[in-house]
């Protein structure tokens, strides 16, 4: 094919990551948008430069033969492309060149089927929690290492979110924490999010309130320094690092930080991001009603109950097998499941029967 990128093509791509940016609900992030960016020039290289409002169902098919990876890779891959070319050809879509171009870049039934055997994502255990935490502090790095690890799990926070906090984000008294984008915090798609530690464990707590203490009265960091901030060679001995004033750049180092502390103890190598997975199995194993599970899913920044529901705290099948198996559906064995007894239920019926009627109904 020999074409090269011209200006057409890029002006198009350009002006549609800023519609994904500004002109959509969704507020996609800056990562997000490099997704599809990257996603979209790969496909412009694969069908040669070629004029993109040129799309058909041949350079379609080309493009997805092209898609290496897993299905759920090829999967992401090809909505974003159809993505692209819909906000290209608008109304014009349902043209029947498009219209067969674009159902080219979805998955075929078999395809599908294969995408939903997609395994259940590993996280730590509680127990490996605790294990990955129990280590000496030495020094102010395993100070900052325990704190963190802990509000990892107790804030259920993103990576990018957290390494961008400052130390005016969490109040240290309620545990009470906002993530404010304003503020330089990088959450999913810029959401403002308010919410609160969950306290799992006064341990765990107390070690995020005894970091808060050393940074404000040890460290004498303000309000705008980093919660958890980096480490720099110290200026008397280049071989020895310490705490700075600066923030981590990319939430690499943070996910090191944890694969170490997990390589420590012969866990296995956690990203920070499976704590947040951790955080919403245990809160929901806690819960007790729905409203429960709608303040757990809120309290992480979700939007909607079926996003934690769908993503999160998804069980093992040798767990929720024993579950259903557990389940009774004789009336005989229902009525057990209430705890009191039938001079309990007569005496509570007799009470609400005497109020109604002192209330006149």
């Amino acid at each position: 094919m020999g074409n090269k990128p011209n200006r057409l093509g890029e002006s198009l791509i350009n002006e549609f990551c800023t519609y994904l940016i500004v002109g959509t609900k969704m507020s996609y992030d800056e990562k997000t948008v490099k997704q599809y960016k990257d996603d979209i020039w790969d496909y412009w290289e694969k069908t040669g430069f070629e004029n993109l409002k040129e799309f058909n169902a041949d350079k379609a098919k080309l493009y997805r033969r092209s898609i290496q990876g897993s299905m759920q890779t090829k999967h992401q891959k090809m909505n974003r492309v159809a993505e692209f070319f819909r906000w290209i050809f608008g109304k014009k879509v349902t043209k029947p060149d498009i219209s067969e171009a674009l159902k080219v870049l979805q998955l075929t039934n078999a395809e599908k089927g294969l995408l939903s055997k997609h395994k259940i994502r590993e996280y730590p255990t509680l127990e490996e929690f605790n294990e990955i935490i129990d280590f000496p502090v030495n020094n102010d790095v395993d100070r900052r290492d325990k704190a963190l690890l802990c509000f990892l799990l107790l804030s259920a926070g993103r990576v990018d979110a957290v390494r961008t906090l400052s130390l005016g984000a969490l109040n240290p008294k309620t545990l009470d924490l906002v993530q404010d984008p304003t503020e330089g915090v990088h959450t999913k798609r810029n959401k403002y999010i308010i919410g609160t530690l969950f306290r799992f464990d006064e341990v765990y707590t107390d070690i995020i309130r005894d970091w808060l203490q050393f940074l404000t009265e040890i460290k004498h960091f303000k309000t705008t320094d980093p919660l958890f901030p980096k480490l720099v060679p110290s200026e008397k001995n280049s071989a020895l690092y310490v705490l700075s004033n600066e923030f981590y750049s990319s939430q690499s180092k943070i996910n090191e930080i944890v694969a170490s502390r997990c390589i420590d103890k012969d866990i296995p190598a956690y990203s920070a991001h499976e704590f947040r997975h951790l955080a919403v199995d245990t809160a929901f194993r806690l819960a007790r009603n729905g409203r429960e599970i709608k303040a757990i899913s809120q309290n992480v920044g979700h939007a909607y109950l079926t996003i934690t529901l769908r993503q999160y705290a998804n069980m093992q099948p040798q767990e929720y097998i024993q579950i259903i198996k557990g389940l009774t559906f004789k009336v005989d064995e229902q009525a057990r499941v209430c705890d009191l007894t039938t001079e309990e239920l007569i005496e509570i019926i007799h009470l609400r029967t005497q109020r109604l009627g002192r209330n006149g109904f």
